[in-house]
């Protein structure tokens, strides 16, 4: 595949629009991807906080856990 140079954004062709089921079958395949990656992001039944702080707080614990189960299955540093 050759490569083409540009001396102004103008120059460039648009990019390939994609519609239809073409555009539906490359968002799934994006979003299983993400899935595969990263795994569900939630809990599994109903959660109830005393305040908006309260709720606050334990998505922000529950994303720093998360964080530091992918970067152990990974390998990489903790936080």
């Amino acid at each position: 595949m050759s490569v083409s140079k540009y001396r102004n954004v103008d120059e460039m062709p648009p990019p390939p629009r994609v519609t239809g089921q073409d555009l539906a079958n490359r968002i799934r395949a994006v979003w299983a991807r993400a899935r595969h990656l990263a795994g569900p992001a939630y809990v599994t039944g109903v959660q109830k906080f005393a305040s908006v702080e309260d709720a606050q707080l334990a998505r922000e614990q529950a994303i720093q856990e998360r964080v530091r189960r992918l970067k152990a299955q990974r390998g990489t540093p903790g936080l």
